[in-house]
């Protein structure tokens, strides 16, 4: 979670500052952070749920995919909310 974090630091960075067109022109950096957070978490939740869905026995990693996915939604959600502050 800590390099994504730092992923999505950088990546907003880059898009806050080279496309100030579209999707990210009227948002901050830390705007833009909580929106890849989000699209992150989701992606991994779905995928934890795919899996746990097409298998009949649910391992720990599935578990731990949807357990991730879920804290980076609510963490991205938070840090969004305070986000529009900045």
């Amino acid at each position: 979670m800590a390099v994504s974090l730092v992923a999505n630091i950088v990546l907003a960075s880059f898009f806050g500052i080279l496309f100030p067109v579209g999707y990210f022109s009227d948002k901050s950096v830390p705007r833009i952070i909580s929106d890849l957070m989000f699209v992150e978490g989701a992606s991994l939740f779905f995928l934890g749920a795919i899996l746990a869905f097409s298998y009949s026995r649910v391992s720990l990693h599935m578990k731990t995919l949807m357990i991730l996915g879920a804290s980076m939604i609510g963490i991205s959600i938070g840090f969004g909310a305070f986000a529009s502050y900045l």
